[in-house]
């Protein structure tokens, strides 16, 4: 991304420096193969193409012919149905277009020029060959060189920004690390509350990534006792039921007999448990 920024920025510069080269390609002065003044034998030869004819100023008093010289004589008018893109500009003047000549072939022509006012057409007529013009400038070195800059630079801008979406992505990937040491909170600072592991278990990754602590629970210590008038877990999440009569035990006999049975009837659960 920074490589296409700085071709841009060369690219915009180059245009900058060779900007005056490339406004004289639109300036009929320079790049004119041929004039014509009033009050002279305008006569020369046009090569094949749609030639523009403009003067300088304004094209209100001109009054022109075009013919083709044939066997040195004046012969048939030259055809005005022709279409370029060059368009005469320029920063110091302005110029009236007279007319387009389309020239089939290389041909001698001769131009004739009256003027409406006396002393009104003093300027000359350049006579411009549009398409040569147009080809000379979109295959001019400078302007090539520019618009690659440029061109190259748009291109790899979007790239790189691309790219550098992608590392911030891969940036952001979350690491496991082996043998994780979870600190409690502050209540429980003192405790460890995961031990060194080889493997992360699901639960621990899905703790890990939602930013919780394990739990610090013991399920050794949860187990129920196996008899109905104690309870052995250290965190008991079942209340302990209260006993009505007291049974037997290793030190003393149990109050009840065949005759006077628990009403309950919690010795055929244990019998049958």
């Amino acid at each position: 991304m920074i490589i296409g920024l700085g071709l841009v920025i060369v690219g915009i510069i180059s245009a900058f420096t060779y900007a005056s080269g490339f406004t004289d390609y639109y300036d009929p002065r320079i790049v004119s193969e041929h004039t014509a003044e009033i009050d002279e034998v305008n006569s020369f030869e046009l090569e094949e193409g749609c030639w523009v004819v403009y003067v300088e100023g304004e094209k209100g008093n001109y009054e022109v012919e075009f013919n083709f010289v044939e066997d040195g004589t004046i012969g048939a008018k030259i055809p005005t149905d022709c279409n370029t893109d060059f368009t005469a500009q320029a920063s110091d003047t302005d110029f009236g277009l007279i007319s387009k000549l389309n020239v089939e072939s290389d041909s001698e022509v001769t131009v004739s020029i009256n003027c409406d006012e006396e002393d009104a057409c003093n300027n000359k007529l350049h006579f411009v060959n549009g398409d040569e013009v147009v080809y000379d400038m979109i295959t001019d070195a400078p302007l090539l060189v520019t618009c690659a800059f440029c061109l190259t630079g748009l291109i790899l801008i979007p790239i790189g920004w691309l790219i550098t979406v992608i590392n911030k992505g891969h940036a952001k990937s979350v690491e496991l690390v082996q043998n994780p040491v979870v600190i409690t909170p502050d209540e429980y600072e003192d405790d460890l509350m995961s031990t060194p592991q080889d493997m992360l278990t699901t639960d621990d990754l899905y703790r890990l990534v939602r930013g919780e602590l394990p739990q610090g629970e013991d399920p050794s210590q949860d187990v129920p006792s196996p008899f109905t008038d104690s309870d052995t877990r250290v965190t008991s999440r079942v209340s302990t039921p209260v006993k009505k009569n007291t049974g037997g035990s290793i030190n003393r006999a149990s109050g009840y007999t065949p005759e006077n049975l628990p009403k309950d009837e919690s010795w055929k659960n244990w019998d049958e448990g």
